[in-house]
């Protein structure tokens, strides 16, 4: 798939993983309403392209993204960046809609908007000059739905209110410490360590994979019994869609070599699972 072109947003598709990249750095990655939207279409045609196995989202030069550009934006006087809209038009829904493995690679400042993108993925990896910082409160605004919605269930709920309440920029150590990051590397290994990782992800079952994601981030808001039940199911739609996969993955473990899956064709988002 030919991915399309807009200034200030970067994308780069290599051996399975597609990486998408602010890059505005001499505005800190902030990004202005057109490309928020465009991330999110990039993230839709990405859950569609059979060839996208993981997603890497970083940024540009010293920042991942300050977030929104303040100057492209209009405060209205309920002191928000945007008039109320419907969930389809929210910036974070296709990030939180793809059912592929992602990574943000946090190069840098991490902030409002910025680190509204980085809690969507899946996981984690900063250098160890990032910062983290939510921004909302310094310039008057409520933070926004990605942060208020991930953050305190990354971190929990006081210390999400701290970081919301005292803006201040919260540094690697203490991110990883908190549990904000999964690892901390060298500003040199950032690209270095995502790309084992997103290769790593890249390379698992697809199907198995994507199911998996589901089940897990499904599970935070159900029963137990209504878990088990879903992962009967989850169970079965595996076998019938890429039972290949299974027996192949059986297969390379008595072989005692790397498996090759395939995935299946026509699953195009959670809705198809």
């Amino acid at each position: 798939m030919e991915y399309p072109v807009l200034e200030g947003i970067e994308t780069d598709l290599d051996q399975r993983v597609l990486t998408i990249r602010f890059a505005r750095p001499e505005h800190q990655n902030s990004f202005t309403p057109e490309q928020g939207k465009f991330i999110g279409r990039l993230f839709r045609l990405a859950e569609e392209d059979h060839d996208v196995r993981s997603i890497v989202l970083t940024g540009s030069g010293g920042w991942f993204s300050a977030g929104a550009d303040l100057r492209a934006v209009d405060i209205s006087a309920a002191g928000s960046l945007t008039p109320p809209v419907s969930s389809d038009d929210n910036l974070f829904v296709p990030v939180i809609d793809c059912s592929k493995p992602l990574i943000a690679a946090v190069n840098g400042g991490c902030a409002g908007g910025g680190l509204g993108f980085a809690l969507c993925c899946d996981i984690r990896v900063a250098s160890s000059n990032a910062k983290f910082a939510t921004s909302f409160l310094r310039v008057g605004l409520t933070a926004n739905d990605g942060v208020a919605y991930f953050l305190p269930r990354i971190v929990g709920v006081a210390k999400a209110l701290e970081m919301i309440y005292v803006p201040k920029a919260v540094d690697a150590a203490e991110a990883e410490r908190i549990g904000l990051v999964s690892y901390v590397v060298e500003p040199e290994q950032l690209a270095t360590r995502t790309r084992e990782l997103a290769l790593a992800f890249a390379a698992a079952p697809p199907y198995s994979a994507r199911l998996s994601k589901r089940m897990v981030l499904d599970g935070m808001t159900r029963s137990y019994r209504e878990h088990v039940m879903a992962q009967e199911y989850a169970s079965l739609a595996n076998r019938f869609a890429a039972n290949h996969d299974i027996e192949e993955g059986v297969a390379a473990f008595r072989e005692k070599r790397s498996a090759d899956f395939k995935g299946t064709a026509g699953q195009r988002s959670w809705s198809d699972l």
